[in-house]
């Protein structure tokens, strides 16, 4: 896995827990088969970081930040991103009962957006 030496921080930081990065590694693989590509340190790595360590507090229900209104009406923006963040959302609940608040799945959507424009930038260049 190439999140390897990045789950390992968290974890020996205790940012993250062995259930969140477990979950975080099964929304990779969701996220992987979404965008057909494969998720490294260039393209990922803030979904990543982002996802073990919130899943981790909101199992220890720690009080989580809410996005500026700016950012949540630009994620909601991003239609594709957002329906993907909320198929995430939802299998969270319905396997980890983890509620993801509007708060969190603009978060994800703005790192999915980040994805996506990763993914894009790549094709251009395959093009020219």
């Amino acid at each position: 896995m190439p999140f390897t030496d990045r789950f390992k921080f968290l974890l020996d930081s205790q940012q993250a827990s062995p259930e969140s990065i477990r979950i975080t590694e099964e929304i990779i693989t969701l996220t992987e088969k979404e965008y057909h590509t494969t998720l490294d340190e260039s393209n990922g790595a803030p979904l990543v970081t982002h996802l073990a360590i919130t899943i981790k507090k909101i199992k220890s229900q720690e009080t989580l930040s809410e996005i500026p209104d700016v950012c949540m009406e630009e994620a909601c923006s991003f239609h594709n991103e957002m329906n993907f963040a909320k198929k995430i959302a939802q299998l969270l609940e319905q396997q980890y009962q983890i509620d993801f608040s509007q708060s969190e799945m603009a978060f994800l959507t703005i790192h999915l957006r980040n994805i996506s424009q990763h993914l894009g930038r790549k094709e251009e260049k395959i093009t020219r």
